[in-house]
């Protein structure tokens, strides 16, 4: 093979490389900025949930979850199984199909009994987010 033939192959199987790389880039950086909101509305529930600030963990679930857990019955399930820390991997999920805001980001909780993960469905409403679903 001639060295120009060299050349052209390494600088193609480069500019290949430089593209792959840029676009797995550009992917982080949207994913990253779409759901920074829901992710920090996410923590900002658990966060008053390992605080031991059930009504104020109960004023950011959205409309419809609400009405599944009375403020009671919230108080009395957080009560059994109380979280003590969360953290969050990279990424999740956004979506806003005509106009209705919604985005699932994963966490990894920490209870007494040990660490789970679990997917929180986040919904934008009245224009903040508010945790949606099973609340953990």
């Amino acid at each position: 093979m001639s060295k120009t033939w060299k050349i052209i192959i390494f600088s193609a199987i480069g500019a290949f490389v430089l593209c792959c790389g840029g676009g797995a880039a550009g992917l982080f950086f949207i994913v990253d900025k779409s759901t920074k909101a829901p992710k920090a509305a996410a923590s900002d529930f658990l966060t008053a949930l390992e605080g031991g600030k059930i009504q104020a963990a109960y004023d950011m679930l959205c409309t419809d979850t609400q009405a599944n857990y009375g403020p009671e019955t919230f108080e009395t399930f957080v009560a059994k199984n109380p979280p003590s820390a969360h953290d969050f991997g990279w990424g999740g999920s956004y979506s806003n199909e005509n106009g209705t805001e919604t985005a699932s980001i994963s966490a990894d909780v920490t209870f007494k009994s040990g660490k789970t993960s679990h997917s929180f469905e986040m919904l934008k409403e009245g224009g903040a987010w508010k945790v949606c679903g099973d609340p953990y």
